[in-house]
């Protein structure tokens, strides 16, 4: 797994990003990168009031972006 969505199905079927996790070039070894999302999935559960919080394996975002 190197790139995930975190978020949560709306009640209109949509899933709703609250964070996007790109490791492509393996700036972080595999198992710390999936620790790092690990801890913000169970962050990101215990603080938003009862939604059931999901991690997703896909590209929500491109690699890079010029600025």
């Amino acid at each position: 797994m190197k790139t995930v969505s975190i978020g949560y199905m709306r009640d209109d079927g949509d899933f709703q990003i609250l964070a996007i996790f790109n490791n492509n070039d393996e700036s972080l070894e595999k198992q710390r990168f999936l620790e790092i999302v690990k801890a913000l999935h169970e962050a990101l559960q215990e603080n938003t009031d009862g939604l059931e919080i999901i991690i997703l394996e896909r590209e929500d975002a491109p690699d890079y972006v010029t600025l």
